[in-house]
């Protein structure tokens, strides 16, 4: 019978082979100088520090900006110092580094706004130096002086050395694995060299030493897991493996490996240098035309191709071809069956009382192609409009409220409070005519526009001041268009920056998609509804042409929710007017807003929510109304721009008149209110189409010359005390300057802050602990019986002796211990004192394995000798970090 082979086996102790040898020991090496095995750990934390800041300033000399080196240079130290000690066997230095690294997070998720636009601000760098374009980045940074993108930098670069510095970690302190460095750095130095820029020479040689250090251990290391766990290095040579099983071999081994990597690794640096500089090197060809593909993907990328990309996490799944929506889908068209409601509250609306329809304006979009609406691109070269607006400190997205305010000077704005709950967090929602600019927010939770189209939402809580038109419709006068017959001028660098606004609404709002269906719809509003067959802008008021319009839809279209799938190839108009006819809102508004453009009028796409008055419920107690806003409020529509008054809603879904087809009745009136009584407050009014500013609205008065210029007459900015009040505090300039003035100074240390009281914390959290231990084992060691009490004194003089490295880890009998412990004594020439410990290692051995009675003298004299050896054995060779080190983590003194 074939004898059964015995495997090996491999054990911390020792190496057990087939044959069943144990060899317990190691492979003599002999090295002239030995070094501490202990100091292995913080030349681990030492490569990660290392690693990480030598990454962080490569990424920061490739943005040619200031960025807070004090910022760097701390959270690479405190990070790899905290991910070190974590591995500390010690429990109290693991849980105290662990809370340290919450407290971290903490910091970085209260700071995630700020932290978002510093990335905004990074790419923007690296993009404007590489001369590539940023045009959709510089949308994202609309509103953010130049003064805050060091701060702005700084905060995103804690998130930036977080990550590298976990990454660098894991690869050099929890195990070694040159790979994961190398993608965890090498990604930033390639970035600069892909362009031809050098980055600064010591962070090169840094990075270069650690990756070849790591590498050398990765290939020392790679078969250790074979070996055992507490081993840190193996040589493996073919079938036949050598391990390294004694610490003290290795600490010696180690001390002449880390010689040997220093040496290697300076001759590798300058042997590249030297052939470089000989030979002249450069890359090859291929890499150009890498470069070229790289550069075209970066010309081309969009942020909303990227948000287009996946469904918002508020917006619903495609489930069963029927979307669940909460807000916007970002003008995609088409590509469900159908849309549904679950119900869900998507924003809390505090509001005083108003008249019609409340349009919460969100998502804007101005360009129609391949069956979407895109915001419309603004380049540097475009915007002629932006300098002068925030001269006159005023945006963009304020024009309507502006002109309002310069018309009407007695009237006052209300005041609206919004919190975004179930509604896309992408967008702030307002009304028309609202200020952006006083949302009652300050620093990285200020709204920020971008140069065109919709506001980026900061905060998911904040108010606006706007103008309810409904006051403007009581003085008989149409809007928008009566706004515009009289506007006064308030300042050259405004009305210039409105001139050129308006030049630059009609280049980019009036392009229309070639339908031969769209052509169609336009001669029929021509022949049948308007009854010519030529048209001639001036001959018409606005209101005349988009009440056509309207009744064209009316009479020939159907409001559905499951209009079905737009067929693959497919355009969505062409099919939708020509074939489908019949859909919901944002079918009308993209048809509609089309047809706006044929009109002569520039028009866009805006998706947000719609809350009529009689859903205002019962007022609180200052007569403002909170309204609950559903997601079957979601609502998408047309807005056209009206010259000197800006852009207002233009409804064209059928059913929307001052009405929601989706609300049931009890949702639509709350209270219950009759039908006389909302007619009571507004009985000279007559409205065909109800939209909030009256954009719709049919009035007994007829505008003269609404389509000419405004007259120059002359407004004092301050005579609104609101307005004027709001917007001297809130322009563009004034917000940057306060990012600036609260956070410069401070801001940049606030991490710090925050981490240091976080270590007075858990400081006293340490003394506290402290004093708990050695309470307790001064009662171990006071009270109980003579037994027990013998017991603990055995025990803590062990934990004392280990202090100064008399100690043995094996695992053999207390008596062999004794015995290792006494020649170790003996070895550092403490002989005086190893038959005290002999002496209370065989009484503790005593007290536990027999019977005996330990009596009062022989627990006497083993107290009187663990004094000794704690106060005249120990103690005196402890002194700075060890000392602390006794106190804090072991607790024994």
């Amino acid at each position: 019978m074939k004898k059964k082979r015995i495997k090996s086996k491999n054990k911390d102790i020792g190496f057990i082979s087939s044959n069943g040898i144990c060899i317990d020991g190691d492979i003599l090496m002999n090295c002239e100088r030995e070094h501490n095995s202990g100091s292995f750990l913080w030349f681990q934390i030492l490569l990660t520090f290392v690693a990480t800041i030598c990454t962080a300033f490569m990424a920061v000399s490739f943005l040619d900006m200031e960025i807070y080196k004090t910022t760097i240079i701390y959270y690479s130290a405190m990070l790899s110092l905290v991910f070190g000690l974590m591995k500390s066997s010690h429990k109290i230095i693991k849980f105290s580094a662990l809370g340290v690294m919450i407290l971290h997070v903490i910091y970085l998720v209260s700071r995630i706004s700020t932290i978002k636009y510093g990335l905004f601000v990074v790419i923007d760098r690296y993009l404007s130096r590489a001369n590539q374009p940023n045009s959709t980045l510089g949308v994202q940074l609309s509103g953010i002086s130049t003064i805050d993108y060091p701060y702005l930098a700084s905060n995103f670069f804690v998130l930036f050395i977080t990550l590298v510095c976990l990454g660098a970690a894991a690869a050099c302190l929890y195990r070694i694995d040159f790979p994961l460095l190398f993608i965890i750095t090498f990604p930033v130095f390639e970035l600069g060299m892909y362009w031809g820029w050098e980055p600064s020479m010591w962070t090169v040689i840094g990075l270069f030493i650690c990756w070849v250090t790591v590498l050398a251990l990765h290939i020392i290391n790679h078969t250790t897991n074979k070996a055992g766990r507490k081993n840190t290095f193996a040589v493996h040579e073919r079938k036949r493996t050598f391990y390294f099983t004694s610490e003290k071999q290795k600490a010696c081994f180690y001390n002449v490996f880390m010689e040997f990597t220093a040496i290697l690794s300076s001759l590798v640096l300058v042997v590249i240098m030297l052939f470089s500089a000989i030979t002249g090197f450069t890359r090859p060809e291929s890499f150009a035309k890498y470069r070229h593909d790289i550069s075209t993907a970066v010309s081309n990328f969009s942020l909303t191709d990227l948000r287009n990309a996946f469904s918002d996490y508020d917006g619903g799944f495609d489930l069963f071809g029927i979307k669940t929506v909460g807000g916007t889908n970002g003008g995609v068209l088409g590509k469900t069956a159908g849309i549904s409601f679950n119900g869900s509250t998507a924003l809390k609306v505090v509001t005083p009382k108003f008249s019609n329809t409340l349009y919460l304006r969100g998502y804007v979009a101005g360009v129609y192609n391949d069956n979407s609406w895109t915001p419309v691109d603004v380049n540097g070269n475009e915007d002629t409009f932006s300098d002068d607006f925030e001269q006159g400190k005023i945006w963009v997205q304020d024009l309507d409220y502006d002109l309002i305010q310069r018309k009407y000077a007695d009237l006052t704005p209300a005041q609206i409070s919004v919190s975004v709950l179930g509604a896309s967090k992408k967008f702030v929602y307002a009304p028309y005519a609202s200020l952006y600019s006083s949302d009652g927010n300050s620093d990285d939770k200020k709204m920020r526009p971008t140069t065109e189209s919709y506001v980026k939402l900061s905060s998911t809580k904040y108010s606006l001041y706007y103008f309810d038109p409904s006051l403007i419709e009581e003085r008989l006068e149409a809007l928008p268009e009566a706004i515009a017959t009289e506007v006064p001028a308030l300042s050259v660098n405004k009305d210039r920056g409105v001139d050129a606004y308006s030049e630059f609404v009609h280049q980019k709002y009036m392009d229309v998609s070639k339908s031969d269906e769209l052509d169609k719809a336009y001669k029929e509003i021509l022949n049948e509804y308007l009854g010519v067959d030529i048209y001639h802008k001036g001959d018409w008021t606005y209101e005349e042409i988009s009440t056509a319009i309207k009744n064209y839809f009316s009479d020939n279209f159907t409001y559905t929710l499951e209009p079905g799938v737009t067929p693959k190839g497919e355009d969505f108009i062409d099919y939708f007017l020509g074939t489908q006819k019949e859909g919901y809102c944002s079918y009308f508004a993209t048809a509609g807003a089309e047809l706006l453009r044929m009109f002569g009028y520039p028009s866009r796409y805006v998706e947000g929510y719609v809350v009529l008055n009689s859903q205002l419920g019962e007022p609180e107690d200052d007569s403002t109304y909170e309204v609950s806003v559903k997601d079957k409020c979601a609502h998408a529509w047309a807005e056209v721009f009206i010259d000197n008054a800006g852009w207002y809603p233009a409804e064209f879904t059928p059913g929307y008149d001052n009405d929601n087809p989706n609300l049931t009745q009890q949702e639509k009136d709350p209270k219950e209110v009759t039908t006389t009584k909302n007619t009571e407050s507004k009985p000279t009014t007559t409205t065909q189409n109800g939209g909030q500013g009256g954009t719709t609205s049919v009035v007994t008065k007829k505008p003269a010359n609404s389509s000419k210029a405004s007259t120059t007459k002359k407004t004092n900015f301050a005579s609104n005390g609101h307005g004027a009040g709001v917007m001297s505090d809130a322009g563009k300039t004034s917000v940057s300057s306060r990012i600036t003035e609260n956070n410069s100074d401070h801001g940049s240390f606030a991490g710090i802050f925050i981490t240091l009281g976080g270590l007075l914390l858990i400081g006293f959290g340490i003394v506290v602990h402290r004093d708990i231990k050695v309470k307790k084992m001064r009662s171990e060691l006071s009270n109980g019986d003579n037994r027990s009490r013998t017991v603990a004194v055995y025990r803590y003089m062990l934990k004392y002796l280990k202090l100064i490295g008399i100690a043995d880890s094996r695992n053999i009998t207390d008596l062999q211990l004794c015995d290792r412990l006494t020649e170790k004594c003996q070895e550092m020439q403490i002989n005086d004192f190893s038959h005290m410990i002999k002496y209370i290692g065989e009484l503790a051995v005593k007290a536990e394995m027999s019977n005996s009675v330990i009596s009062d003298e022989e627990l006497e004299t083993a107290l009187s000798y663990f004094e000794i050896v704690k106060d005249k054995i120990v103690l005196p060779k402890l002194s700075g970090a060890k000392l602390l080190n006794a106190k804090f983590v072991y607790c024994l003194y």
